[in-house]
């Protein structure tokens, strides 16, 4: 018995000894690169597929399952069944779901949405990609608060070309909440500053415009003042399974 558990520890030394030893740097451009991939898509060059078997996607695929735990499929997901564009929001800048009577402010998305927000962000991102990617061009760029990503060329003897990803915008971000957009006048350029939450609803967050009476109550809790880089790019993939699955 003593020697076959003498064989067991040797092994497993053994085991641990053979395992890739990673710096501090590298699993940190592990984690953001892993990141940055909720920001590519079938458009753009490189795409997902040039990244996903790359040895520094793999270090951070298994740094986000040891810190957040596995992916949860979309149809297990009990928290992604609860999601709307106005919880997601509400979760962003308050790192928690909304209960009822929580209000989300449009100054909460315009803060979570700044350019002082996604600079530090999309920099270690980016940075991340430049170190630990050099043979790849990063696709995407921020410059001046607007996010640029680099598109596939269209033809043969095309070049990529830069486009400017609107959908991280404060006021783009406001509008794609559909108790927003239902109250917006286009003509006159005016809609809600704010939604209050009711409760789930038919399994989903549900949420209406605030009332002038409701906005007037003193707020009991501040917006986070910047969230980690996994809040924002799993808030970026449950809006994508939403808008494409309706989830």
């Amino acid at each position: 018995m003593a020697n076959l558990k003498g064989r067991v520890v040797a092994l497993e030394r053994r085991h641990l000894r053979d395992q890739p030893v990673y710096g501090v740097q590298f699993d940190r451009d592990a984690l953001a690169i892993y990141n940055a991939m909720a920001y590519l898509d079938a458009t753009m060059e490189p795409t997902y597929h040039e990244v996903g078997a790359t040895a520094i996607y793999v270090r951070g695929e298994e740094l986000r399952d040891a810190r957040y735990g596995p992916i949860i499929p979309a149809h297990l997901d009990e928290h992604l069944k609860r999601y709307t564009r106005a919880s997601g929001e509400f979760e962003l800048a308050f790192g928690r779901e909304p209960n009822p009577g929580d209000i989300l402010q449009f100054e909460h998305v315009a803060a979570m949405h700044s350019s002082e927000a996604y600079s530090p962000h999309f920099g270690r991102l980016i940075g991340a990609w430049k170190r630990q990617l050099p043979n790849l061009e990063c696709p995407l760029k921020f410059e001046n608060g607007q996010l640029f990503r680099r598109l596939r060329p269209e033809g043969r003897n095309e070049f990529a070309k830069w486009e400017q990803d609107k959908t991280i915008q404060p006021e783009v971000r406001w509008l794609e909440i559909p108790e927003v957009l239902a109250q917006t006048d286009f003509h006159s350029m005016q809609t809600i500053s704010a939604v209050v939450f009711i409760g789930v609803q038919d399994v989903k967050h549900g949420c209406r415009p605030a009332t002038d009476e409701e906005l007037e109550r003193p707020a009991t809790e501040s917006p986070l003042r910047e969230p980690e880089d996994f809040v924002f790019t799993k808030q970026r993939l449950s809006d994508i399974l939403l808008e494409v699955f309706g989830v």
